[in-house]
This record gives structure tokens, C-alpha cells and sequence, in this order.
């Protein structure tokens, strides 16, 4: 399955998706953070829940088997 690029904002909610196309960490996309203008994304792998922000023009990549 071939990784496709797509900007965060297009994402569904729940949507997975990794940073870099090479990338081991999968991030689950959240709600949108009105307040910094930014979307929550979780680290799947973290259990305590932390993730980080990013901006709705960030290119990130789906399609890949998780």
C-alpha cells in the first residue's frame, strides 16, 4: 500500500497517521483547538495521553497498515 500525503485539516477524526513517510510513531488525529487554532493529535503509543499540535496546512501521511 503506497503512503499518500494529505494536510491534517482534510483528516477525519481518528483518522492515523505518521509524520514522515519513514516514521515508526503513529498519531491518532483529535479535536480541533480553537483556542491555539491548532488540531490535538494523540501518540498512540503513549499511555498517559500526551500527543502534540499541529496546524491545519501540516502534510502528513496515511495509508499504511497499523
Amino acid at each position: 500500500m503506497e503512503l499518500q500525503q494529505v494536510a491534517i485539516k482534510d483528516l477525519p477524526k481518528g483518522e492515523f497517521f505518521k509524520r514522515k513517510p519513514d516514521a515508526n510513531k503513529v498519531y491518532q488525529r483529535d479535536t480541533y483547538n480553537r483556542e491555539a487554532k491548532k488540531f490535538d493529535c494523540i501518540d498512540t503509543t503513549d499511555i498517559w495521553g500526551n500527543g502534540l499540535q499541529l496546524k491545519g496546512s501540516t502534510v502528513v501521511y496515511i495509508g499504511f497498515d497499523y
